[in-house]
């Protein structure tokens, strides 16, 4: 018998990869987030030179249509909006073509603290689930009372 027709796997049947993994985006969070992604989208167009599927993406402009549906969930269930830990390179990308393209120091600054921000809830990422097609974050554990 060789040795690779009935050998022991060693994968887990289901990949741990596969399973989203996000954290809950705050509502001033996310309306920073919006704030800092448009103004960088709209510096880029100002300064031209770019094509619009270049200026979405380095401007993080299209994590925004991704966001949004997540963001009617959220409400309806009473918790933070759903962000995938990947996710946050969208934000990155922005920050720093805000800087490179002359944004408004407000919104800079504004920027480089959600990116602190999201550095820490990255930290209490769980995995995510999916409802209806939208990415969603289980409910929070209510708290017992203690003694």
């Amino acid at each position: 018998m060789a040795w690779f027709s009935k050998g022991r796997r060693d994968e887990p049947v289901s990949d741990a990869r596969d399973t989203p993994v996000a954290f809950a985006l705050s509502q001033t969070d996310f309306r920073t987030l919006v704030r800092v992604v448009e103004h960088a989208r709209e510096r880029m167009e100002v300064t031209g030179g770019s094509d619009a599927d270049t200026i979405r993406n380095a401007s993080g402009a299209e994590l925004l249509p991704v966001l949004y549906p997540r963001v009617g969930t959220a409400v309806a269930r009473g918790h933070g909006v759903a962000m995938l830990v990947s996710e946050i390179r969208h934000v990155e990308a922005a920050v720093i073509n805000l800087e490179s393209y002359g944004g408004h120091e407000t919104v800079l600054v504004e920027g480089y603290a959600l990116l602190k921000r999201l550095a820490t809830l990255k930290e209490q990422a769980a995995a995510a689930e999916t409802v209806d097609g939208i990415l969603t974050l289980p409910p929070p554990t209510p708290r017992a009372p203690c003694g």
